[in-house]
């Protein structure tokens, strides 16, 4: 599904990594250079799949046990800036 930053989220890219401010909740996050790549892809409009497919590329090689660690992890910290309410899919949008 296609990810997108939520209307709440203002944020910056600062050299590696990205500064967060939850407008509803009035936190504020810095993500740290890998979670910041993420963060980039999620802003470009990228499906989790394609932003797993991409960190495989960069960061696993041919190395299948790295390549799985890498999907889980994508996955589940998408699903935590889901569950926060940072970023949305497209089912999110139509639910609303």
């Amino acid at each position: 599904m296609t990810l997108s930053v939520a209307d709440n989220v203002v944020w910056i890219d600062s050299d590696d990594e990205v500064r967060l401010y939850d407008a509803e909740s009035g936190e504020f996050r810095t993500l740290n250079d890998s979670a910041a790549h993420i963060w980039r892809l999620v802003a470009d409009g990228r499906k989790t799949d394609e932003i797993v497919a991409e960190l495989k590329v960069r960061f696993a090689a041919d190395d299948e046990h790295e390549a799985g660690l890498i999907a889980r992890d994508v996955v589940e910290f998408i699903a935590t800036l889901r569950d926060a309410g940072l970023i949305h899919d497209e089912s999110d949008v139509v639910a609303r």
